[in-house]
């Protein structure tokens, strides 16, 4: 039923946008029941070196150095059925063959120099980061063709095996309570990557197995994937390095029943992030496909649809401030760092999925990478003298959300200076958003009053801000 939905979609952007958000829910759905299970399954300590796993599993993403994306930048808005097969044939077996050798070397180092729970732990990052980083190249080129029935399903399948791994764990824990830990979850975990990396092997047999070109007439190609991904995977890698920063440094500064909580209140903003995604994986072969100036004149108005998405998405809080305290009670600290990093989500979602596709769109990696980095210095100082003056996660929190605010202004200003894009509006009503959120948290104690105020101020708020351009809007599809 689902793929025959799922057929008769064509290949446009909003049918692709529908595609990727069908996908995002159902995986979203499946996240929701994990992070409402895990972390009560497997305990504090547990439950944090799982996000421990989780955390540094991002960094050996960086070991694809730049492949696959290469491959997204030089082949998004191309159609499928022009792809040199031949050709393709030979470049997935030579980096499938190079992660092999990635996941040897990182299980090899970690096994050799770590020990107890962290060489468990690196040793599986080893082994994930293979699964993940060849699965990350087919996704690629679906998303670079725009073929986003394989993006939809794979999200699908990991939704469903995600959610059968944990009710068998559970049922395990009936059986045995020590078979509920952080060892068998990251393995599960693995397990999954490892048949999502199957399906794509499988979906995508005709650029894998079959006659292919020789190695030596293929490395000109190869380099040139090599040469256009890799400063997209280190601005990637730094953005998300300063995105992380303060999770990063609660982990190194205090112990892992704290950090637990920390990474519990991150992994709630994952879940609104991971639904406004779907718009940036349609986005870039998308804007690709038009004039330089008719893609940055949409700029502002994604700026402002995302801003509006999250802060509404955001109420969600208030509730789950009630069902934490009534459900996962040991996780209840957590909510004093969500209360303050939670707003910041708006302005993550308009870097990373927005301003970030830009950068990419337009070729130009390098200025959004200097900006990032010195961003990562930034945050850095503002982290270290939120920790020198405090001793707290909480300064962590705080400072994540002025290096977010000063991000966001640095690394639009290269639109507003070549482009004269208008960001003054947008800018202003995230800030009015954010601190009314944190107004409504001190002034409102109970979470249903709350709620209900939250929701009446960001409306009028949102109005003010865009009540004028809606009403044109709707006044010209009337006319048209």
């Amino acid at each position: 039923m689902i793929l025959k939905l799922v057929r008769k979609i064509k290949g446009s952007t909003i049918g692709g946008i529908f595609l990727v958000v069908f996908g995002n829910m159902a995986l979203l759905f499946s996240k929701m029941l994990v992070w409402l299970l895990a972390p009560r399954l497997l305990g504090v300590t547990d439950y944090g070196y799982y996000k421990m796993f989780t955390l540094y599993l991002v960094y050996a993403m960086l070991f694809h150095f730049g492949f696959p994306d290469g491959v997204l930048l030089l082949h998004a808005g191309q159609k499928y059925e022009d792809l040199d097969k031949t050709k393709l044939r030979r470049t997935s077996r030579f980096f499938i063959l190079f992660q092999i050798l990635v996941f040897l070397t990182i299980a090899g180092m970690a096994f050799c120099f770590l020990g107890g729970m962290e060489r468990y732990i690196f040793c599986m990052i080893g082994i994930d980061a293979f699964f993940i980083n060849v699965s990350t190249y087919y996704k690629f080129i679906s998303q670079a063709v725009m073929r986003f029935r394989e993006l939809t399903v794979r999200n699908v399948m990991q939704a469903v095996m995600q959610v059968t791994s944990l009710l068998v764990i559970m049922i395990l824990s009936n059986w045995k309570a020590e078979l509920a830990n952080g060892y068998v979850y990251i393995f599960s975990v693995i397990l999954v990557d490892a048949a999502l990396m199957v399906y794509y092997v499988v979906t995508y047999r005709d650029i894998t197995f079959g006659k292919a070109v020789s190695l030596r007439s293929q490395k000109a190609d190869i380099r040139r994937y090599f040469s256009a991904g890799i400063l997209l995977t280190a601005a990637f890698q730094v953005s998300h390095f300063v995105f992380v920063l303060d999770s990063q440094m609660v982990e190194i500064l205090f112990n892992i029943e704290i950090y637990s909580l920390y990474a519990f209140s991150y992994s709630i903003t994952g879940m609104i992030s991971l639904v406004i995604n779907a718009i940036s994986t349609v986005m870039l072969p998308s804007l690709k496909r038009l004039e330089e100036r008719n893609a940055v004149s949409k700029f502002s108005d994604i700026m402002a649809m995302i801003s509006i998405v999250v802060f509404f998405l955001t109420a969600a809080y208030y509730p789950l401030v009630w069902f934490i305290n009534w459900y996962l009670p040991d996780y209840a600290g957590a909510l004093e760092y969500l209360k303050i990093i939670l707003p910041g989500v708006a302005v993550s979602s308009c870097i990373n999925l927005i301003i970030f596709t830009y950068y990419k769109v337009l070729n130009q990696l390098k200025y959004y990478f200097v900006i990032s980095t010195i961003m990562l210095l930034t945050g850095m100082v503002l982290n270290y003298t939120g920790y020198y003056f405090f001793h707290t996660p909480k300064a962590f929190s705080v400072a994540s959300i002025f290096t977010l605010l000063l991000w966001y202004l640095s690394a639009e200003r290269y639109f507003v200076k070549k482009f004269q894009v208008k960001w003054v509006k947008n800018f202003l009503y995230i800030c009015v958003e954010i601190v009314f959120f944190y107004f409504v948290n001190v002034w409102l104690e109970k979470e249903w009053e709350a709620l209900l105020f939250y929701l009446c101020g960001c409306a009028v708020i949102t109005l003010l801000f865009y009540g004028g351009k809606v009403k044109n809007k709707m006044d010209k599809a009337k006319s048209g």
